[in-house]
């Protein structure tokens, strides 16, 4: 498959390479300001996930995720380092944790928990409920999911992004069956930064688990802000992007 429809690139391609990989229900296009504003000085690259965009026809699932990120990384030509937002960072870690040499790092934002136990309900009955909903009711829900929890500038970028909606049951039937992230990244031992929302506090609630687990890592907490933290601050998200490229291709 052609997945060179799936990404966009920035800046000069000799220069090391930030991957960044989008939430649910979002795409590349999220990323734009912030490429264009790391573009001076590294390779920005942006990348449809499956389910999403340019690949919206494309199935969510482990075999397409890996087949699309090791065609990237191929296309890119040295290891990236990846920058995961809440989906994103899941597809990263688990990605990162069957092929360590594939990354140079990983920068995670808003994505330390396991789903586990009671953990799995709220999920569990909102992909129940969206699955009843007829297509124009669904629209109009998502519509209003979105008003309430992305930057009013954002929720017309990400309106005009195709979506398949089985993405949201095909998450939670990978969420049930994986091993959880925390255990499934303890073995990568290259530079891992967690970045959070103040007020974020469901992704939250892991993140002292996961630090334990990968004791390279560090945690830089965003204040003031929920689980959309990368896209209601986004000079702060670059800056938090860029210290970190800068200590990890010294």
């Amino acid at each position: 498959m052609d997945y060179s429809r799936a990404r966009s690139a920035y800046g000069d391609a000799t220069r090391p390479t930030l991957l960044f990989l989008h939430g649910i229900r979002l795409g590349r296009a999220i990323w734009e300001r912030h490429a264009r504003a790391l573009a001076p000085r590294y390779h920005v690259v942006t990348l449809d996930l499956p389910g999403h965009g340019a690949l919206a026809g494309v199935p969510f699932d482990e075999e397409r995720i890996v087949e699309l990120l090791d065609d990237t990384i191929d296309w890119i030509g040295a290891p990236p380092l990846v920058v995961g937002y809440s989906l994103g960072g899941f597809v990263a870690m688990r990605y990162a944790a069957s092929f360590p040499e594939r990354t140079r790092a990983l920068l995670l934002a808003d994505c330390t928990l396991d789903f586990e136990d009671w953990k799995l309900w709220p999920f569990d009955a909102g992909v129940g409920f969206v699955s009843l909903l007829p297509r124009p009711v669904l629209d109009a829900f998502l519509h209003a999911t979105l008003q309430m929890t992305l930057p009013r500038e954002y929720v017309g970028i990400v309106e005009r992004i195709p979506f398949d909606r089985d993405v949201l049951g095909r998450t939670n039937a990978m969420a049930r069956s994986a091993t959880r992230s925390s255990d499934g990244i303890a073995t990568y031992r290259k530079p891992v930064l967690f970045v959070n929302g103040e007020f974020d506090l469901a992704f939250r609630s892991d993140e002292r688990r996961f630090l334990h687990r990968l004791p390279q890592a560090r945690l830089r907490i965003m204040h003031g802000l929920d689980h959309a933290a990368p896209m209601r601050r986004v000079d702060e998200f670059v800056a938090i992007v860029e210290q970190f490229a800068q200590k990890v291709f010294a």
